[in-house]
C-alpha cells in the first residue's frame, strides 16, 4: 500500500503536518518515516521531517527499569504515563489524550493500540467492552481506530490522568452533562465525520473534519463488519479538532503511578503470576495475560485465546504492568433506553490486583472523585511501587472479582 504524506506548504500556515505511513491489516510491518512535533522547545511550530531514533536510544529509552535524569537520552524526558525516559522534550507542558476504542470481537484487530502508553479495558452495555488509549504526545499519535463513543466512566478514567477525552459519539443522555459538571476537557468527534468511499486516503479528508470511516479496512474478509466498527483518525486530525474546539492543550500531568526509578518495585506478600485471565462479562470472559520472562512483559489475548492484534504493525499488544480494579457497575437507575447504559462508582473504591513482573500483589485502590488519579495502595496502607512501563488496567464489575483467575 502506498504511503500517503501530505505535501510542504508554507510556513505561514498555521499547521504543519507530515502524515505517518498507513499500514493495512494483515501486512508485515514497514519502515515508518516519522513526523516531528508541531511545537518547538520554544514554543513556536516546527515543519522539519526527522529521523527515527538511533537502535541504541530507543532501547535506552524503552528499558523497563526506567532512567534517571542524570542517564536521560538528550532530547527527551519522562513519559508521566509509563515513568520511563521516552517522550520528547518538546512535548513538555502538553496534555496528553485518551481516545475511546471498540474492543467487541468483530472490531479486531484494533490500531495505534501497541502506540498507547496506558490502556483502560471496562465494561459498557450487554457486556462488551470498550478500550480507553492513552497517548502522552498528540503529535505521534498513529492511526488509530476503531474509535467509538465515549461513556461517563471512560471519561472519568481520562480526566484523572489530566489528559484530553476524545471519542466518537457517547452516551447523551449523561456524558455532555457530567463533563460541563465537572470542567473535564474532551471533543466528541461525532460532529466532525468524513464518510470516506474511498479506503483510508487521508489526504481526501476534507477541511474540518477530523475522523474518517474507512471503507476499505471495514470490508477486509474476516476482519469487521459494520460501518461502526471502521472509524479512524490520527494525532495531526486530533490537534486540529482540538484548535476548532478551543481546547487548550497546554498543561501539566502527574506520573500515572508511584514508578520506581531504578531497579524493580517492590511488592508486598507477593506470589507468583505467570498468567492471569480477567472475566469482564459473560460477553468477553477471557482478557488473558501470559508472561514472557525473556522480555519481562504480558502478552494479552481474548476471543478463545486470539491474540490481541495491533493491525498498523501486525503485533501482539503487550504490557509491563497489569492492574485489575474491582469497582461497583451497575445499569443505570430509570434509564429506560435500549442500551440500558452502565455506570461505573469509582468513588466507592475498592481491591484489585497488580501484576508485573511474573509477580502479583493483592492492593486496594481509591478515586474519590472524577478528577482525582487511581491510587493504589498494598496490605500496609502503603502507596505501591510499579514498574516503569506500559500499563493495561482492567475495570472489573466487583460482582465478576471470583472469576478471574491466575497462576
Amino acid at each position: 500500500m502506498k504511503k500517503q504524506i501530505t505535501k510542504f506548504v508554507a510556513l505561514s500556515m498555521s499547521l504543519m503536518l507530515f502524515a505517518s505511513p498507513l499500514i493495512a491489516c494483515g501486512k508485515k510491518e514497514q519502515e515508518s518515516l516519522s513526523y516531528e512535533t508541531w511545537w518547538t522547545s520554544d514554543g513556536s511550530e516546527s515543519s522539519e521531517e526527522t529521523t527515527e531514533p538511533s537502535t541504541s536510544q530507543a532501547e535506552t529509552s524503552t528499558t523497563t527499569t526506567g532512567e534517571t535524569s542524570d542517564t536521560a537520552p538528550v532530547g527527551l524526558i519522562e513519559n508521566p504515563f509509563t515513568g520511563l525516559i521516552e517522550m520528547d522534550e518538546a512535548n513538555a507542558g502538553k496534555r496528553g489524550i485518551g481516545i475511546t476504542i471498540n474492543n467487541c470481537k468483530v472490531a479486531n484487530p484494533q490500531r495505534g493500540t501497541t502506540e498507547a502508553s496506558v490502556i483502560f479495558e471496562y465494561e459498557t452495555e450487554g457486556g462488551q467492552t470498550r478500550l480507553l488509549c492513552m497517548y502522552p504526545d498528540i503529535s505521534k499519535i498513529p492511526l488509530v481506530g476503531a474509535v467509538r463513543s465515549g461513556r461517563v466512566g471512560a471519561s472519568d478514567m481520562c480526566a484523572g490522568t489530566g489528559a484530553i477525552f476524545v471519542c466518537w459519539g457517547s452516551d447523551t443522555t449523561a456524558v455532555p452533562a457530567h463533563v460541563r459538571n465537572y470542567s473535564i476537557d474532551w471533543v466528541d468527534l461525532n460532529n466532525y465525520i468524513y464518510d470516506s468511499l474511498h479506503g483510508h486516503d487521508a489526504d481526501e479528508v476534507p477541511e474540518g473534519r477530523f475522523c474518517w470511516r474507512d471503507r476499505e479496512w471495514m470490508n477486509q474478509p474476516g476482519h469487521r463488519t459494520g460501518i461502526e466498527h471502521c472509524g479512524v483518525t490520527r494525532g495531526d486530525f486530533i490537534l486540529k479538532a482540538l484548535e476548532k474546539t478551543n481546547v487548550d492543550i497546554s498543561g501539566t500531568e502527574p506520573r500515572m503511578f508511584n514508578f520506581v526509578k531504578t531497579g524493580t518495585a517492590k511488592m508486598t506478600d507477593a506470589v507468583d503470576c505467570t498468567e492471569i485471565n480477567v472475566y469482564f462479562s459473560g460477553t468477553n470472559d477471557d482478557g488473558l495475560f501470559t508472561y514472557n520472562a525473556a522480555e519481562g512483559v504480558y502478552y494479552k489475548s481474548q476471543y478463545n485465546g486470539d491474540p490481541q492484534m495491533d493491525c498498523n504493525v501486525d503485533k501482539q499488544i503487550s504490557f509491563t504492568n497489569v492492574f485489575v480494579l474491582y469497582v461497583p457497575i451497575n445499569p443505570r437507575p430509570n434509564d429506560h433506553s435500549a442500551e440500558r447504559h452502565k455506570d461505573i462508582h469509582f468513588e466507592e473504591g475498592g481491591s484489585g490486583y497488580y501484576v508485573s513482573n511474573g509477580k502479583l500483589e493483592n492492593i486496594t485502590w481509591t478515586k474519590p472523585t472524577p478528577n482525582d488519579p487511581i491510587k493504589c495502595f498494598d496490605s500496609k496502607g502503603n502507596e505501591i511501587e510499579v514498574n516503569a512501563g506500559k500499563s493495561y488496567i482492567c475495570v472489573v464489575d466487583t460482582d465478576y472479582a471470583k472469576k478471574t483467575t491466575y497462576k
